[in-house]
């Protein structure tokens, strides 16, 4: 899949919005085997190390041949539709993830689902219909995030 020039290089924060099409088990690594429905998921990380959020969207956008973070288990199964992201300096994703749970018909499918390193209950949150941009920048009216689609 190729990677957008649009992408920045800085560091951020996104969010990968993924569709899933049909109800699948899956495998994701040492948190066990899951059974998720079909629907949308939105997946938030932050991208501080080199290559910024160009660098791990690149990661993120190419299908995985090792998986290593808990959303590379996910991405085998579910498809990137849409990536939202702020290049700042400033860290957003724990926010966002209280942010995005916020959202009318959010749920967490997985318990601590890409937050070992944190106290959030999740960094994945399943939606029955498409979460939309516009409704998620409403809950952040201090930074304008970009939405781009791969």
């Amino acid at each position: 899949m190729p990677i957008s020039a649009d992408l920045p290089p800085q560091p951020g924060t996104y969010i990968l919005l993924l569709e899933m099409v049909e109800d699948q088990a899956v495998s994701i690594g040492k948190l066990g085997t899951f059974n998720l429905d079909r629907g949308w998921y939105a997946y938030v990380g932050s991208a501080f190390g080199s290559g910024g959020l160009r660098g791990r969207l690149k990661h993120h956008l190419t299908p995985p041949a090792r998986p290593h973070w808990h959303i590379d288990h996910l991405r085998a199964t579910a498809t990137v539709r849409e990536v939202w992201t702020v290049a700042s300096r400033t860290p957003y994703e724990h926010v966002w993830a209280e942010r995005l749970l916020a959202l009318p018909g959010a749920t967490i499918p997985i318990s601590r689902f890409g937050a070992s390193d944190c106290r959030c209950a999740a960094h994945l949150f399943r939606f029955a219909e498409r979460p939309l941009l516009a409704e998620f920048q409403t809950l952040n009216p201090e930074i304008a995030i970009t939405g781009w689609q791969p």
